[in-house]
């Protein structure tokens, strides 16, 4: 048996774990004890783990407007709950059964860039017959991928989560957030680098010669929705009305 500690949508009761070179499969999830209790074993599948996540701001502490969009910076509170993981052939990487689990909230309190855009534009785009949840989940993904551009992390130290109407502030909105405790500045050169790197995530949907979206586009490895549902050519024109906005702005 192993322990370290861990994070449930890594190594939940039944995941299939990597750790220098050795694969494991979870045993038990000792969430008092901050631990996992692991065998080694190869089971001839991987593991995807599914979850729920929700995000509140609870402090805005700046922001552009980009005609009648905006891009924010502030203090959020993510909360995130794993509910079930799926088994994947290890040859064909295709599901090979779901199982559900019963695990509880994580909170994390950190720091967050987040854009919306408004009621007219929301409209407008979906007259065009634009799947906006698509569209900003896609725009979310490839937003992430691209942040390593102007920020010095990686996409696993950072995480988001879109909404087709986000109740807090009423509007379509895409989140970005620092995957650390309190912050860790990555959200926050995002937001000041804003234009750039929101522009440089259309150019790298646009020129990706995949037809409907792939890994190197809008799909991403640690999606905990199963990478759906994602529209690529809705991510180009939501990113394209929320960029135009900014050629005028500071």
């Amino acid at each position: 048996d192993w322990s370290s500690d861990v994070c449930s949508s890594d190594l939940h009761t039944g995941a299939v774990y990597q750790h220098q070179a050795q694969t494991y499969l979870v045993r038990k999830l000792d969430l008092a004890d901050e631990a996992a209790l692991v065998d080694e074993a190869d089971p001839g599948y991987a593991t995807t783990a599914r979850e729920l996540t929700d995000i509140e701001v609870d402090r805005e502490l700046t922001r552009y407007d980009w005609g009648e969009a905006s891009v924010c910076f502030g203090d959020v509170r993510v909360t995130r709950q794993v509910i079930s993981f799926v088994r994947r052939r290890a040859d064909t990487g295709l599901p090979a059964g779901e199982e559900s689990l019963d695990l509880p909230p994580r909170t994390l309190m950190t720091r967050a860039v987040w854009w919306t855009i408004s009621p007219g534009q929301r409209n407008l785009l979906a007259a065009q017959g634009v799947d906006l949840a698509g569209a900003a989940h896609a725009a979310e993904h490839a937003s992430i991928a691209l942040l390593p551009l102007v920020a010095s992390c990686d996409r696993w130290d950072i995480g988001g989560v879109s909404f087709e109407q986000n109740p807090g502030t009423g509007r379509l909105t895409v989140f970005v957030y620092d995957g650390h405790q309190g912050g860790a500045g990555f959200a926050e050169r995002g937001f000041h680098t804003a234009r750039d790197w929101l522009a440089a995530t259309a150019r790298a949907i646009e020129s990706c010669p995949c037809e409907a979206g792939c890994p190197s586009c809008i799909q991403s490895p640690k999606c905990g929705n199963g990478n759906e549902p994602l529209s690529k050519t809705g991510a180009l024109r939501l990113l394209g009305v929320l960029v135009a906005g900014s050629a005028s702005a500071h």
